[in-house]
C-alpha cells in the first residue's frame, strides 16, 4: 500500500468519522453549550465589567479566561473515546484487518475531531472578537497571538486525549481518567508548585496560562515571590517561549506514543 492511498484512506475514515458527530449529535451538543456559556458571558462582562476603564486586551482576557476549559471539554466530547471504542466496542475486529494501516485510523479520527473541536472554538473566539470590537471599537494583535495559542493548545490537549485513548479498552474509563488528569491532577500540581518553589515546567495547563498572559501589559514575570502570615508562595507564569515549547512537546510526544500503541496493539 503506498502513502497516497493511505492518505487517501485518512481522508475517507476522517470524513465518515466527522460525519458520526453529525449523526450521533456530539457536534450540536457542544455547539449549543458553547452558545449557552457564550451568552452568560455577555450578561456578565456587560452587567458587571466597566468596559470603559479597560483596554481591549484587557476586555477580551475576560474572555480568554475560559478559552482552555472550552478546549479541555471539546477534547474530550470528541477524543476521549475515539481511540478506546475500537476495543472496547470490538469494532477494531471489523476495521484493523482491513488493507489499511492503522496509523491511517488514528490521523483520520485525529483530524474529525480536530475539525469538529476547531468549529466550536472558532465560534467561541468569534463571539468573543465580535463583542470586544463592539463594545471598545478595535481589537489588538495580541487577542489574535491568543487565538492562535488556543488553536496550538487545543491541537496538544486533543493529542494527549487521543494517546490516553489508545491506552484503554473502556470508553467511560478512558474519559474519565483523562477528565480527573485535566480538571484536577494538573491544577493539584500547579497549586503544589506555589508552594515548593518547582516550576511546574512538565505541567500542561501550566503551559496553557500563556494564552491569557499575551494579552497583559506588560507580560507578567517568569517568577513572583509573595510573602504574607507567615508563609511564601512563589508564583509561576510560562514565559511564551516555554508554554510553546511545552505544548509542541506534548504534542509530539502524544501523536508518536499514540500512533505507536494502536500500530502495535492487539486485539483481545
Amino acid at each position: 500500500m503506498n502513502e497516497k492511498s493511505s492518505a487517501s484512506q485518512m481522508f475517507t475514515i476522517s470524513k465518515y468519522w466527522f460525519l458520526n458527530y453529525l449523526r450521533s449529535k456530539r457536534l450540536y451538543v457542544l455547539l449549543a453549550i458553547t452558545v449557552v456559556i457564550s451568552l452568560i458571558f455577555l450578561v456578565v462582562i456587560w452587567k458587571f465589567v466597566n468596559a470603559e476603564y479597560l483596554t481591549s486586551n484587557e476586555y477580551i482576557e475576560n474572555w480568554a479566561m475560559f478559552v482552555a476549559f472550552l478546549v479541555t471539554l471539546a477534547a474530550l466530547f470528541f477524543g476521549g473515546d475515539a481511540i478506546s471504542s475500537e476495543y472496547g466496542k470490538k469494532t477494531g475486529y471489523f476495521l484493523f484487518p482491513n488493507p489499511i494501516k492503522r496509523w491511517s485510523i488514528f490521523w483520520g479520527k485525529f483530524f474529525a475531531s480536530l475539525l469538529a473541536s476547531l468549529i466550536a472554538l472558532l465560534l467561541y473566539w468569534g463571539i468573543a472578537l465580535g463583542d470586544t470590537y463592539m463594545v471598545k471599537g478595535s481589537v489588538g494583535i495580541e487577542a489574535y497571538y491568543s487565538l492562535g495559542l488556543s488553536l496550538l493548545y487545543l491541537v496538544t490537549i486533543l493529542a494527549f486525549t487521543y494517546m490516553f485513548s489508545s491506552f484503554f479498552r473502556n470508553a467511560a474509563v478512558s474519559i474519565t481518567i483523562v477528565a480527573i488528569l485535566y480538571f484536577f491532577v494538573f491544577g493539584i500540581v500547579n497549586s503544589i508548585a506555589m508552594f515548593t518553589g518547582v516550576e511546574p515546567w512538565f505541567s500542561i495547563t501550566y503551559a496553557a496560562s500563556v494564552i491569557e498572559n499575551i494579552l497583559k501589559n506588560p507580560y507578567p514575570p517568569h517568577i513572583q515571590q509573595l510573602h504574607g502570615n507567615g508563609m511564601s508562595i512563589t508564583v509561576f507564569n510560562a514565559p511564551l517561549y516555554m508554554g510553546i515549547g511545552i505544548m509542541i512537546g506534548y504534542f509530539l510526544v502524544s501523536a508518536v506514543i499514540g500512533t505507536l500503541v494502536i500500530t502495535y496493539r492487539e486485539l483481545k
